[in-house]
């Protein structure tokens, strides 16, 4: 018996000395440190509020995840996470059409096992004003153009093939886009080394991998307009298409790219939440949807983490990336907000929801028409609200 508690005893120890050599020193570790502004309080035009507590749901429990969208008169156009890209008229699903052949021929898409076969259409944009052309970005899958203009027989065409390299990398991450011209456009590749699927283990890894990518359709060809970047998602040409606004999720920040100098420069800091998308307004404002609320009386996990890559480091070992979404689900703080920002940089006004349950996480705002509409990836529905 005392053999037997030695044996345990040295066994034990040496599985802590190796414990503590993998994850005590950043050096064996892919995680690394970083640190956030103190979170932002609650004050002024953040102050809280109920206005999102007024929004109505579309579709609701009809689809999942419209994670990016395009309102044109009485139509919605959608992407949602079983592999389809949508157009809503009157609060019914009119149109549909999947572009990969899985999504196409089966009926298993919309669940983590399938979604890199399937594809996760992302980012949607409208291709030409005097068309029924979208192009969309699809997190696994490359760049589509989506074609409504026989409403009863969609079309789909590949512009970006995510297998190819771009500059020594293929694309892992895919996420949003913008259209420069109708050749032309500007998206987001939010990492080199870890899908849409693993986007828990890339925001605790802290690893700037992202990128900015330029694509010309007409010859299918991509360059790196800039690298180095954490987590970027939401792109945004400014009014005069000569800059791009691209959220830093992790970071909890929007920098802006001159397009012709290649200059970037910080455009806003210290949001309230880690943004994802952003669309501009007629008024030459920008609505930005968030998500993982962070505020000073609530900071958010990836505020108290920022100095211990060994913690990060052990959470990415042991949990599957299948089951972080439920756990964030479970620990979400019930509070909601999106954000309106001016061409300077500054938060002009912001809504509230303090359930979190009318408008929870926010991938994208979009207004049109006196209404704001409003697209998340795991909500059952779109949201609508009056102004």
């Amino acid at each position: 018996m005392g053999r037997l508690f030695l044996f345990g005893f040295i066994g034990l120890f040496i599985s802590w000395g190796a414990l503590y050599y993998r994850y005590s020193d950043e050096k064996n570790t892919q995680a690394r440190k970083y640190r956030l502004d103190p979170p932002p309080t609650l004050e002024n035009v953040l102050a809280e509020n109920r206005l999102l507590e007024k929004a109505e749901h579309i579709l609701e429990n009809q689809i999942v995840g419209p994670e990016s969208f395009v309102v044109e008169k009485d139509a919605i156009y959608a992407t949602i996470y079983d592999a389809k890209v949508i157009k809503i008229v009157n609060g019914k699903i009119v149109s549909q059409v999947s572009y990969s052949e899985r999504a196409k021929f089966f009926r298993d898409c919309g669940n983590f096992e399938a979604e890199d076969t399937c594809g996760r259409p992302l980012g949607i944009r409208k291709l030409s004003e005097n068309s029924q052309k979208f192009v969309v970005a699809d997190a696994y899958l490359g760049v589509f153009v989506v074609d409504f203009s026989d409403e009863q027989n969609p079309t789909t065409s590949q512009i970006l093939d995510s297998k190819k390299p771009i500059e020594g990398f293929a694309p892992k991450f895919l996420n949003d886009l913008d259209v420069l011209n109708e050749d032309e456009i500007i998206l987001s590749d939010s990492s080199t080394k870890y899908p849409r699927k693993q986007f828990m283990p890339l925001i605790l890894e802290q690893n700037p991998n992202g990128r900015i990518i330029h694509l010309k359709i007409s010859t299918k060809t991509a360059k790196v307009l800039i690298s180095g970047l954490y987590f970027p998602n939401g792109v945004q040409l400014t009014s005069d298409k000569q800059s791009i606004l691209f959220s830093e999720c992790s970071m909890a920040r929007i920098k802006k790219l001159d397009l012709k100098s290649k200059n970037v420069e910080m455009f806003v800091k210290n949001l309230p939440g880690m943004p994802d998308n952003i669309r501009k307004t007629e008024r030459n404002t920008y609505w930005v949807g968030l998500a993982a609320i962070r505020h000073s009386a609530t900071p958010s996990l990836i505020d108290k983490l920022g100095s211990v890559p060994g913690i990060r480091q052990f959470l990415i070992d042991i949990i599957p990336s299948k089951f972080w979404e439920t756990i964030l689900h479970t620990f979400r703080k019930s509070h909601s907000i999106v954000v309106e920002i001016d061409e300077n940089g500054r938060i002009i006004r912001s809504l509230h929801d303090l359930t979190g349950k009318i408008v929870g996480d926010v991938s994208q705002v979009a207004e049109f028409e006196g209404y704001l509409y409003f697209g998340s990836f795991n909500s059952p529905f779109l949201a609508k609200l009056k102004l």
